[in-house]
């Protein structure tokens, strides 16, 4: 029995230990030589999910992989998408019946066609993948063993660090809106045992915001 505990605890830390790993390097990279340089050009966050976010995920997924066998890539499957993104497009025509514009979007307005292209493969591509890793993947996990309740208090505790780090929502809306959708990623994760089906509607999902900011 103490074995199992010093298991679950080793296993859980070493989630944990990923997300703050993760975390630090978004803090620590404002503080990079050029940082405020790319910035103001538009492409900090480009440059922040591609060269740093991106391969830190690929990377301490690769590292749990090789001890844990509970973060499979798994099989993509069209027909167990269709329900949650129905569940996702519903969320998101709510949302923007009672959501303001938030400040941060301002930000793309007069960007060059370059920073916008690089915003997009970033935010639709990069993002959700590394960002499911780290939440819907390793964050969830390390809820693995601990109880009956163990997959309630994950998704719970996933959907409330997930809205912490994206700090640049401002309203209550926002808020309200990515614990939701971070949640029912979190049961797609669960019921298909994979990464794929989350990150897929992520990616759905930050195509259709990008849609809004640039073209709509």
């Amino acid at each position: 029995m103490m074995e199992q505990s010093l298991t679950r605890v080793v296993h859980s830390g070493v989630c944990l230990a990923a997300f703050l790993g993760w975390y630090l390097c978004s803090i620590l990279a404002w503080g990079m030589p050029g940082f405020s340089a790319l910035y103001q050009s538009g492409l900090a966050v480009s440059f922040l999910h591609v060269a740093i976010l991106l391969p830190f995920s690929l990377f301490a997924w690769k590292i749990y992989c090789a001890h844990y066998p509970f973060l499979p890539l798994g099989r993509f499957s069209l027909r167990g998408l269709l329900l949650p993104l129905l569940a996702i497009s519903v969320l998101a025509l709510i949302y923007g019946n009672f959501a303001h514009p938030e400040p941060w979007m301002d930000s793309f307005d007069g960007q060059t066609t370059f920073v916008k292209a690089m915003t997009i493969f970033s935010i639709c591509l990069c993002a959700p993948i590394g960002e499911e890793i780290i939440f819907r993947g390793l964050v969830l996990n390390s809820s693995i063993g601990w109880g009956r309740w163990a997959k309630r208090t994950g998704i719970v505790i996933t959907s409330l660090v997930f809205c912490a780090v994206h700090s640049q929502y401002q309203t209550a809306a926002s808020f309200i809106y990515l614990f939701i959708f971070s949640a029912i990623l979190c049961v797609v994760r669960i019921n298909t045992r994979s990464l794929i089906m989350p990150m897929a509607l992520h990616a759905i999902n930050n195509m259709w915001a990008v849609l809004i900011m640039f073209v709509l």
